[in-house]
């Protein structure tokens, strides 16, 4: 899903092909900015001077009834900030954003995961907040727990939350094949995993087929078994690529057994031609899925927008056998950032602190910012997915309440991270349709990566 900008020279071009991919939307402010102990407050060094921000995010959150409210909300706080909101598709977000930084357009907030925000951080595309954030009343070093500056001692990104990775499962496909329900505490392997999903896969075909294991055409899904293997040694210690490490190769062939050996999941080849989106598990004909929170904020939860039949359950995600019993999580920040070329960095912070600890509260995501109150947050979930038999013990185990969860690395981030990504998705594509082997993506991935990590030192 990441695409490289290859040619910068072509971006103007690609601003106006973007540019109907993408939706605008303001909303008028209405009364006097109230802050939260109900004193009045101004946003801008002058309060009657109105500030319009232009703010870029992916439409499946901007086009949500919660994200209008709260974008109400913000402007009755906050009447002198006018929001823009600029919605992309997720699938095609990363191609506009990329175009927009590269081309120099005014964006004054960007939304992005760690792979969007380390790539734009190290093409200097982003600015640091240090300051602004201390002027818009948050203290960086202490606001998010122990989150670590990005580069050079600064803060560059606006943590929103850390992604917290589960398995989700339909539990009509498990009772169809008689298969027991995953334990609610004790993660299965990989090997067990892959064993159940052959169980739930059905032999039928067209709408009526089932597959037992969900995936997203997402770099995680392929190495990300390798990830938890290697602690999330995604370079080496001279910073080049270390994609080429025996867990790699496990991880890619663990993934290849399940999808051409065992056929319990959609071939590579059907997932790309039928423009399969992340969303699909939902429709029912997948028995299992590892996704993270954001399975819960935008399907699970809206049982209006995705109607089902059927019932959801969570439980850990799969671990290694060497890892078995483990709580681990593949570890990604999504955040928000102030590109360089903004105005009004101060008023783009002021917007982030509230988008944090008010939009994504009431999505059903923990936010980093540690001033919200986590236990209202699990209870809210657990009372929305409770008729799916959901508990809260359950939600407060798996949605961010687990204390002693091990983290590794969920993509790598550091050196030449949307190159890299890109890279290994173009090659894995190769090899899962069997044009070549997984020697070969492994060699080619590191020989192409390492050499953009290279080019960008000189």
């Amino acid at each position: 899903m990441i695409k490289k900008l290859s040619i910068i020279a072509a971006s103007c071009v690609l601003v106006f092909m973007a540019v109907g991919c993408s939706s605008k939307s303001s909303s008028p402010s209405t009364t006097d900015a109230v802050d939260a102990k109900g004193a009045t407050s101004s946003p801008t060094s002058n309060p009657t001077e109105s500030v319009t921000l232009e703010v870029l995010n992916i439409s499946e959150y901007t086009d949500t009834p919660e994200y209008k409210a709260f974008i109400e909300r913000f402007q009755k706080k906050y009447p002198n900030i006018k929001i823009d909101s600029i919605a992309v598709p997720h699938e095609q977000y990363i191609n506009k954003r990329n175009v927009m930084l590269a081309s120099g357009s005014i964006v004054d907030l960007i939304w992005g995961n760690g792979v969007d925000q380390f790539d734009a951080i190290n093409k200097g595309f982003l600015m640091p907040i240090d300051a602004p954030a201390k002027e818009a009343g948050v203290d960086m070093s202490k606001d998010f727990g122990d989150f670590k500056p990005d580069k050079d001692g600064k803060y560059y990104r606006f943590p929103i939350q850390q992604n917290n990775w589960m398995m989700f499962y339909n539990k009509k496909v498990f009772d169809d094949a008689k298969v027991p329900y995953p334990d609610a505490k004790v993660p299965m392997t990989w090997d067990e995993y892959a064993v159940t999903a052959q169980k739930l896969t059905n032999n039928a075909s067209g709408k009526d087929k089932v597959y037992g294991m969900f995936y997203n055409n997402w770099g995680m899904y392929y190495y990300g078994y390798g990830s938890q293997l290697t602690d999330g040694k995604f370079y080496t210690s001279d910073g080049l690529s270390n994609i080429n490490a025996p867990e790699f190769k496990r991880s890619l062939e663990w993934m290849n057994d399940v999808i051409n050996v065992k056929k319990a999941a959609m071939p590579v080849a059907e997932y790309i031609s039928n423009n399969t989106d992340f969303l699909s598990y939902w429709n029912g004909n997948y028995g299992m899925v590892v996704g993270a929170q954001w399975y819960a904020q935008l399907a699970a939860t809206k049982k209006d927008k995705f109607p089902r039949d059927w019932k959801a359950g969570i439980a850990p995600m799969p671990v290694p056998k060497e890892m078995a019993g483990k709580h681990m999580n593949w570890s990604s920040i999504d955040s928000l950032a102030v590109p360089k070329n903004s105005k009004h960095a101060k008023e783009a912070l002021i917007f982030a602190k509230e988008y944090v600890a008010d939009y994504t509260l009431s999505t059903g995501t923990l936010p980093m910012y540690n001033k919200i109150d986590a236990n209202k947050y699990f209870q809210e979930l657990a009372d929305k997915l409770k008729d799916d038999g959901i508990t809260l013990e359950q939600v407060k185990y798996l949605f961010g309440g687990d204390a002693a969860v091990i983290n590794v690395a969920e993509k790598p981030v550091l050196g030449a991270p949307s190159e890299y990504e890109a890279t290994f998705l173009d090659q894995m594509t190769q090899y899962y349709t069997g044009k070549i082997s997984v020697d070969d993506v492994l060699k080619n991935v590191k020989q192409k990566v390492d050499k953009v990590i290279q080019d960008q030192k000189k």
